[in-house]
């Protein structure tokens, strides 16, 4: 049925419209109201929500144009229709404008009037099966985009570009953005005795629930991605540079977060944290960081947030099955750092021989926790000095190349090659040594820019920026941000001893193009100005 509302201060008018309206074959437009002015034609327009309404212009009180404007902004999808003794082209103009679906003047036939009528019965009804349609279509992507992200951020973490698109175009169809990513592994604590007490379908619920909680508490939801993993785990793919720019802000929003878990959930959880790295190459490294911390720690207490320097300070003890594979991985990760290759590849022999035992029923579980250690060796090479463009393009070939591996033979076969070809890339003890002494030497060359950067130094090096900054503060006993300022101000000292150029000249010859600058880190360094330290020194 179509409803409709007849506005008009006539009530001959009104009546007869009625009865035109009302003789209509088959009762379709039901039920009929009428109002006898603007302030009737509101209050029963909010109560009834009619589909057309005819609505004359001139009435007492509140007109036809001012209720059409005031229905028209709360029920935007109702048709009204001007029927009106004036002809007058402003008032039809204003009343298009208000959004009228028509403009008629009486006094007009009625087969006319029910033409009219059919045609927007039927655009109404062409709008409700569109709109059915867009729900039905809504409705079906709300469920895939799930399945979507998840297989979007499986790819991801293993370093694969998404089928038939790259990661940008696959991110704007979720209408996600990543920028500076870090990664989150949430793994549900004693998830197997969890299983055990309830019935596939409330596990499966209690999953959900997980998974939509985590989404919620994010601080954008459109800067981050979370699918499910493993029985029991999320992995969440997170930007970081805003409220979560630093390690310390990170791991205060994930503790917040296993409380919140904790407090809304039957469950607690443990999550691991992977550091934050600049571009989509890097996440399967934070991935691994973030899962070994997790797994490491879930053997020994739940309820906790963990990276890896956590497992420095606790460590798992004795052999037996549940400490076995962690500890083992930590030590690869030990060995390979500090290019004890022979050790390294009888680790890595180990490790595939406990897998292979393991999963040689499960293949698809195989796979992944070999890629993960793959992952986390191209982890430890970085760590030891290696470039990390150079141990990302291999880890990416390799990756690629598992999903053409079946058996467990064959997977075990790929890790074992992997492995040997990532500890080619391993530097020895002198080639670090050396890299050291050539940033120190390009530093020395080029103090006076303003511009240089330790990201600039590590890449003439060849070594990742965070390893060289702990390499150059084992070598020179400080960081290289204080190293450059004692460069700088010795140079500036000597220049003022020996040179008559103004104090802002020294201080562009040493980097420092801002002289106040200059003149704050000159006299924090040897505690007096410029022109004092100038003076003393010529007496």
């Amino acid at each position: 049925m179509t409803s409709i509302l007849i506005v008009d201060d006539m009530p001959i008018i009104r009546s007869a419209l009625t009865r035109i309206i009302s003789q209509q074959d088959g009762g379709i437009f039901s039920p009929v109201l009428e109002a006898a002015n603007g302030e009737e034609a509101v209050a029963l327009a909010r109560t009834h929500k009619p589909d057309i309404i005819l609505m004359d212009i001139k009435m007492p009180g509140l007109t036809g144009l001012q209720a059409t404007s005031i229905i028209q902004q709360e029920q935007p999808d109702v048709k009204i229709v001007i029927l009106t003794a004036y002809n007058e082209f402003s008032y039809a103009q204003k009343a298009l404008k208000l959004g009228a679906r028509d403009y008629i003047l009486k006094p007009v036939r009625p087969q006319k009037i029910l033409q009219l009528l059919a045609e927007i019965r039927q655009e109404i009804q062409e709008e409700q099966r569109d709109m059915r349609t867009v729900e039905i279509v809504k409705g079906s992507l709300q469920k895939t985009m799930p399945v979507i992200e998840t297989n979007l951020v499986e790819n991801l973490v293993r370093g694969i570009n998404p089928e038939g698109s790259t990661v940008d175009e696959s991110l704007a169809y979720l209408g996600k953005r990543l920028v500076w990513p870090a990664v989150f592994v949430t793994k549900i604590d004693n998830f197997d005795q969890l299983i055990q007490e309830h019935t596939p379908a409330t596990s499966q619920q209690i999953y959900t629930k997980l998974t939509q909680l985590i989404r919620s508490q994010l601080p954008d939801p459109h800067r981050a991605l979370v699918g499910y993993s493993n029985p029991g785990r999320v992995v969440a793919i997170v930007s970081t540079e805003q409220s979560m720019a630093t390690p310390t802000q990170i791991r205060a929003f994930c503790d917040q977060l296993r409380q919140t878990i904790a407090e809304q959930l039957p469950f607690t959880v443990t999550i691991g944290i992977g550091k934050r790295y600049m571009g989509y190459e890097s996440i399967p490294l934070s991935y691994a960081e973030a899962n070994l911390a997790r797994r490491y720690h879930s053997r020994l207490q739940g309820n906790k947030v963990v990276d890896l320097s956590d497992i420095q300070a606790e460590q798992p003890q004795g052999d037996n099955s549940s400490h076995y594979l962690v500890q083992k991985e930590h030590e690869l990760m030990q060995v390979v750092e500090t290019n004890r290759k022979q050790e390294a590849q009888q680790l890595i022999n180990e490790i595939v021989d406990y897998l292979s035992q393991h999963y040689y029923t499960e293949p698809d579980a195989m796979r992944n926790h070999c890629a993960e250690l793959v992952t986390l060796v191209a982890w430890g090479v970085i760590g030891s000095g290696t470039g990390e463009q150079e141990v990302l393009r291999l880890l990416h070939q390799q990756v690629r190349a598992l999903s053409s591996w079946k058996t467990g033979s064959d997977i075990r076969a790929w890790t074992l090659n992997s492995l040997a070809e990532m500890m080619t890339l391993v530097q020895d003890s002198s080639q670090q040594q050396d890299s050291v002494q050539i940033a120190i030497q390009y530093i020395q060359e080029n103090y006076h820019r303003s511009d240089i950067s330790l990201q600039e130094v590590a890449d003439e090096v060849n070594l990742s920026q965070s390893h060289l900054s702990s390499q150059f503060k084992a070598r020179t006993g400080t960081s290289y941000v204080k190293y450059l300022t004692a460069l700088r101000m010795d140079n500036a000292m000597k220049l003022l001893q020996t040179t008559d150029q103004s104090v802002s000249t020294v201080a562009e010859m040493v980097g420092y193009p801002n002289t106040t600058n200059f003149y704050r880190h000159f006299q924090k360094y040897t505690k007096m100005t410029p022109a004092i330290y100038r003076q003393k020194m010529a007496n």
